[in-house]
Parts: structure tokens; C-alpha cells; sequence
């Protein structure tokens, strides 16, 4: 069996719950982590996770709070390792992957600044173990910069899904020689709009606000060409949504050709237009995102929205699949 990335895009957030994408950084609802639970339930039960060899996720706050809820087991290990049952190492840590943050340069998509986000992960109980290693190398990774690596352009945004695809590619292959097995599986936990990014995969990507992903779906990519071969000449590290994952979701036909991807991304980027949000093959600079005045406590926005909460009622049930920014 070839090596399998699972994609998952985060729990619902507050950002998602008020389509009020002003909230810097915000964290996941009550629902979000119900839908957390629910999906270790049925596609990541504690036994189905001992294969797992490596967790990403985006650095912002509700993709990392995701990954946590979802694969605690394999992260410490409590569940996982159960007697006469091979595991493949020890507990392991999320790794915050800078590149696969989401598209947008509004405030629910800048990252928190990296000592308020280190204390507010240490300050979880339990802590939340989050290697922070690649945002202390990145350290403009929540300035969304135009003409940065973080840019909100299509183009930055493009760049940014090669590398993590290339970075993945890279690692499952130590890990493939490291483990002496090729079914090696990791897990990314992102972002509605940079998932398609990331798989170059279009089909209704403008479904929802700003994704085709519904919250805490997973789709299961391989790369298309087999990493025993000379791959090195595949610069894009192209990846393929198994089979499986596409008749999960009711699909029987096959994934789109590159000709068809182009026509079915301009498709995404008028929809998500005429949603009202910020169409990255378009957007304009110079221009940077005020990080500084967005770079706030993960706590604070959590006390925000759950003003808002107090003030509304609770929660707004036609908005509790997800819709708004993904």
C-alpha cells in the first residue's frame, strides 16, 4: 500500500458561526469540537491511529485545536499503545507547518504571534504538544506580506501548497526507510481554501463559503508518482485523491485532468467572489495585514465570540455546518 495523507480541514470556528472574519485567530466552537469528536468516532478511533507516523496542521489556533482533539490518542499514546499491538514510535507532537496556513489576509486567517501562541498551548490542560520549530524560522509567517512567501495572492498561495506537498514528500520517504514499511500514513490539518490549493483539485470548491470542504471532512491523497521511483523530476510532488476517499463522498467518477482543474479553479475563484470574500487571483498590492494589532491571545477571541454567544442566544443553527470563511 502505497503511503496516504489524510486532509482535513478544522472544526467549526466562531469565525465560521458569526461569518465575522474580523475575529483574529479564532478558536473552535462547541460544535467544532463535538465535530472533532465525532470524526476520531468514526474515521480515527484510537486503534485505527497506531499507523499514523507524523501530525501537521496549520498554525493557527482552530486547525492545531483540531489536530489535538482528534489525535490525542496517537499524541500521547494512552490509547494507542496497547499490549501485543505493533506501534510505530512513541507519542508523537503536532508539527506546525507555516506553509499551509489559510489563503486570506482577514483577521481570522493571521496567525497569533509565536510567544502568545507558545504560552497559550502551554497554559491547555493538558498542554497541547505543538513543535513550533518552522514559525521560529518563518518569522514574518503572520504578516501576510504581498510580496511575502505569505502572500494572499493565488500565485504565493500556489507556492506555498508546493512546498508543503514537497516537505511531506520528503518526510514520509525518510519515514518510509526509518519504519521499513511503504503504507506510511501522516495527516494535515488545514484549511477549506487551502486544501484545494494544496490537491489542485477544484470540483465545487465554491460549494460552501470559500471551500468545497464541509468542517472536519477528510479527503486521503497519494502522490501520483510511486516514491520507490525516481521521483525527483515531479518538482510539484503531485497528489491524487484515493479512491476510497472519493466514493466516501459519493463521487464514482474520476478526479478531474489538469485542463479541467483550470477551468473548474476560475469557476472557484467567481464563486468565491460573488460570496464576498477576497478572490486570491486577484488580490491587489502592496499590502500587509496590521499583524501586530491581530497578533492577540487565542483566550481573548475565545472571550469575544463567547459574548457574542451570550448576546445572540447561542448558536445560529443554519450556520452550525460551517459556512462562512473557511
Amino acid at each position: 500500500m502505497a503511503p496516504t495523507i489524510h486532509c482535513i480541514r478544522h472544526g467549526q470556528g466562531f469565525h465560521n458561526l458569526y461569518a465575522d472574519y474580523t475575529l483574529p485567530d479564532p478558536r473552535l466552537t462547541p460544535l467544532g469540537e463535538e465535530q472533532c469528536a465525532t470524526l476520531q468516532l468514526t474515521q480515527f478511533p484510537p486503534d485505527k491511529q497506531r499507523g499514523i507516523s507524523l501530525v501537521t496542521a496549520s498554525p493557527l489556533t482552530r486547525a492545531l485545536h483540531t489536530a489535538w482533539l482528534v489525535f490525542q490518542p496517537r499524541l500521547t499514546q494512552s490509547q494507542c499503545n496497547q499490549p501485543d499491538i505493533k506501534t510505530y514510535g512513541s507519542g508523537l507532537q503536532i508539527l506546525a507547518l507555516p506553509d499551509a496556513q489559510e489563503t486570506s489576509s482577514d483577521p481570522c486567517d493571521v496567525g497569533t504571534d509565536l510567544p502568545y501562541l507558545s504560552n497559550f498551548l502551554a497554559s491547555q490542560e493538558p498542554p497541547w504538544p505543538v513543535d513550533l520549530a518552522l514559525l521560529a524560522t518563518h518569522t514574518t509567517w503572520n504578516r501576510k506580506l504581498f510580496h511575502s512567501r505569505f502572500s494572499p495572492h493565488s500565485d504565493a498561495i500556489k507556492a506555498r501548497a508546493r512546498s508543503t506537498r514537497r516537505f511531506l514528500r520528503e518526510r514520509i520517504v525518510e519515514l518510509m526507510a526509518k519504519e521499513g514499511r511503504d503504507d506510511v500514513e501522516v495527516v494535515l490539518v488545514s484549511h477549506g481554501g487551502f486544501l484545494h490549493y494544496f490537491s489542485n483539485d477544484w470540483e465545487d470548491a465554491a460549494s460552501r463559503p470559500g471551500t468545497g470542504f464541509a468542517n472536519c471532512e477528510v479527503r486521503s491523497y497519494q502522490f501520483d508518482i510511486s516514491l520507490k521511483d525516481e521521483f525527483d523530476h515531479d518538482h510539484d510532488a503531485t497528489v491524487v485523491e484515493t479512491a476510497g476517499s472519493r466514493r466516501a463522498r459519493g463521487l464514482t467518477h474520476p478526479t478531474p485532468g489538469p485542463l479541467e482543474q483550470e477551468k473548474l479553479f476560475v469557476e472557484a475563484m467567481e464563486g468565491w467572489e460573488a460570496q464576498g470574500l477576497e478572490r486570491p487571483d486577484r488580490v491587489e498590492g502592496p499590502a500587509s495585514v496590521a499583524a501586530s494589532a491581530l497578533a492577540t491571545s487565542p483566550l481573548r477571541q475565545a472571550e469575544t465570540a463567547s459574548s457574542k454567544t451570550e448576546k445572540s442566544g447561542g448558536p445560529v443553527k443554519e450556520q452550525e455546518m460551517g459556512v462562512g470563511r473557511s
